[in-house]
Parts: structure tokens; sequence; C-alpha cells
């Protein structure tokens, strides 16, 4: 999903530097014209799309770095057209948090959001190793993004740390309802480091996948935990961390301090949909690499969660009782626990295409919707054809797992007799 930036224009005061806005205004027409390219689709135009990309990213920073946004100039591009194929060696300028302070928040927003793109665009060509690439310059960007905002509400001054004043260069003039939230902030860079263990999983890198996995999981039940803490209703305290409740002298640091934990417990009653899908990815690249014990803790977490949150007929709570039952009847050895897992999942996967079907009590499975369209006709069976590929995969891992329990009781039996 390509994201667009209009989140509105940013009016400017009579002391801003015209340039600014124009060339922010400029960069998220060309981020327009890119996603416009990629829905196109085809090799031609997702190349123009990824030059567009870059040439967006170049107007967000040219009144910031001139030198750095300059340097490979889209004249520069087209001499190399015929023989460079934009999508090969994509790189996106190191921004200082100097440059970011010096920015608007929503014009940083529009930097972190450009760069995703790119990094969206290239795993959708199967370039994983440059979309991770450009992924985490995307989370260093909303990372100082969001730490400068919190300095910059703590202070509560026009300078940064090092003396430099903060509107030598003039952002767009901008309310304090203008800005990101912390709440979107903190989401931004869940997303971000769910979206490079993703990457990491389909280039088979399952350790550095678990990694970002864990790190996204530890940040965002810190996010909860600090949304939590200062009131999620309390729209001053959203944009002042350094108040707590309205307690004076209490500063909530910007991000968590720790990001490498994998014993990170949960809270079912304050659990969510996020935590369930992190912890579920979590565990199954800790499965790939061996920490079995570990991926299991995560597979009951998240099955735990799914089981609150949808109830135990939900698609997701199929979803996990596969993972657990394919490591259970795996490595672990545990066929009686992956059994009862697969027959599970079985159930609850054909519960739900009982339902989408609109079977009848007699089970004759004519699958009748009454006063539907033929889209949503359509749109049932495209589903039903889905839940079924879940239903065969289940009956086939019973069977797998029937055999082999079959085997070691025959082997069992052999051994008694000798």
């Amino acid at each position: 999903k390509l994201l667009s930036n209009d989140n509105g224009d940013d009016g400017a005061s009579s002391s801003s530097k015209p340039s600014i806005l124009y060339h922010y205004e400029l960069g998220k027409t060309y981020n327009g014209l890119a996603a416009l390219e990629v829905m196109r689709g085809g090799d031609v135009h997702w190349d123009k799309a990824i030059s567009l990309f870059r040439e967006a990213e170049r107007c967000y920073l040219r009144d910031f770095e001139p030198g750095m946004a300059m340097q490979n100039s889209h004249d520069n591009d087209q001499e190399h057209d015929e023989d460079h194929n934009p999508l090969q060696g994509v790189t996106v300028a190191d921004v200082s948090k100097d440059v970011i302070r010096r920015m608007s928040p929503r014009h940083a927003e529009s930097l972190v959001n450009v760069r995703s793109n790119m990094a969206e665009l290239l795993r959708q060509r199967g370039q994983y190793d440059a979309a991770v690439e450009t992924f985490r310059q995307a989370l260093e960007t909303a990372t100082m993004a969001m730490e400068s905002q919190h300095e910059k509400h703590h202070e509560g001054s026009g300078t940064n740390d090092k003396g430099i004043v903060d509107d030598a260069i003039p952002p767009p003039a901008t309310s304090i309802m203008d800005e990101p939230t912390q709440e979107e902030q903190g989401n931004t860079i869940v997303d971000l480091l769910v979206k490079i263990a993703d990457n990491l999983i389909s280039a088979e890198q399952y350790n550095e996948a678990a990694e970002a996995y864990e790190r996204a999981l530890t940040s965002h039940v810190f996010f909860r935990k600090r949304r939590q803490s200062m009131g999620s209703n309390n729209t001053t305290t959203q944009h002042h961390p350094s108040s707590n409740n309205g307690k004076q002298g209490t500063v909530l640091p910007a991000l968590p301090t720790n990001t490498s934990s994998t014993k990170i417990n949960f809270h079912l009653a304050s659990a969510t949909t996020i935590e369930a899908a992190i912890r579920n990815n979590l565990a199954h690249a800790l499965a790939q690499i061996g920490q079995d014990k570990l991926s299991l803790e995560h597979y009951e977490a998240s099955l735990k969660i799914k089981r609150h949150i949808g109830g135990d007929l939900h698609m997701e709570v199929g979803h996990t009782l596969m993972g657990m039952g394919a490591l259970l009847g795996g490595p672990v050895r545990d066929f009686t626990r992956g059994l009862n897992c697969f027959k599970e999942a079985l159930y609850i996967y054909r519960a739900n295409l009982e339902e989408v079907w609109n079977v009848d009590s007699d089970g004759d499975g004519d699958g009748v919707h009454r006063g539907e369209d033929e889209q949503a006709i359509f749109g049932a069976e495209e589903e039903a054809e889905e839940i079924d590929r879940h239903v065969q995969n289940a009956l086939k891992n019973i069977g797998l797992i029937e055999a082999a329990l079959l085997k070691d009781r025959d082997g069992a039996s052999k051994r008694r007799r000798r």
C-alpha cells in the first residue's frame, strides 16, 4: 500500500521561504504521479515510478541539504536511462537529525512516506535486500522525527541541543494540531519494523527477521503503555510528552530504550490485534532458527490474544493453530498436541466455509445467497476457495501426523515383542 502524503496544505507564514513550500508541494506531486505509475503496472511504468519517487525525495530535501539533494540530479539520471535500471542500486541520502529538526513535522512525515513507498515498490519487484535498506532509511528518518518533536516540546525553545536555531530555514507554519500525534508516529515506526522483518522473511534471513519482529513488538508494547499512561483522550499530553496525566516533572521517553528483548510479557486485557500478529510472525521466524521453546511461547500468546479479541472461531485463530501444529508436529515432535492443533484449525476453517456459503441445516451445500448481486456472489466464491485451501492443508497435515503416530505405535509394539 503506497502512502499518498495528502495531509492537506501547510500554510506558510510571511517569514517562511517560498521555495520550501514550493518544493514540498512539488515533492507531493511527484509522489502522487509515482503512485499512478505503479497502478498502471509493467516494468516501464514501475521503473518510471522509482525515478519519480526519487525526485520526490530530492524535492523534500532540496532546501535543507542543497548539495545532497542536487547530486544525482534528474538530468543526470536521464543521461543514463538507456543503460541504467532505476530499480538497481536504489539508494537514498542520509539525513541528519538537525535537518529533520528544521523541517515541519508533516514535511518530515512526507519524507518518511516517500521512502517507504520506494521500499514497497522494490519489495513488489522481489528486490528484498534493496527494500530492506530503503525501509531502514525510512525508519531512521521516522525515529529522528519522533525524537525531534519530543525534544522540541520538552525543551520549549527554538534551539536544538547543539544551539542551532530551528528556524534557520523557516518551515511552513503549522499549528500544534497539524503535527502527527505520538500515536501516529509510533504506529509508523512499528509498521516499518514489521515491513523490514517481512522482507527479511521473504529473503530467508530468519535471524535478522526475528530481531526486527522483536523490535517491532517491544516498540508496539512501549507505545501502547505510554499512550495509556498519558491518557489516550488527552490531546495536550499526546503532543507534550513531558507531562504524565497532568503531573509535572515526569518526562516520558520518546522511544523504548530496550528493543531486543524476546521476553515480552503480555496483558490480555490490553493486548491488540497488532501485538497478536507480530507475535505470530515472530514465532514463525524463531521456529526457522531452532528457537522452538521461545517460538511456542509466542504462538501461545498470539493464540490467547486472538481468541480473546476475535472469538474461538475466527480465521486468525485457525492460522495460528496451523503454525503451532507445524512446530509441535515437526521439530518438537509432540504429535498429539500437534494433531489437536490441526484438528481444531480444520474445525474453524469448515465453520467459516459453511458461514460463507450459507449452507442450510441439511448440509446440502447449495450455497444460495438470496438477494445478493453477482459481485457479492463472486466475492463469496473467492473467499470460499481461499478457505478451502486452508481446509485441504489442515487435512494434509492431519494425515501426516496420524501416519507419524501410527509409525511410532508400530515401532513401540515391535520393541515390546522383542
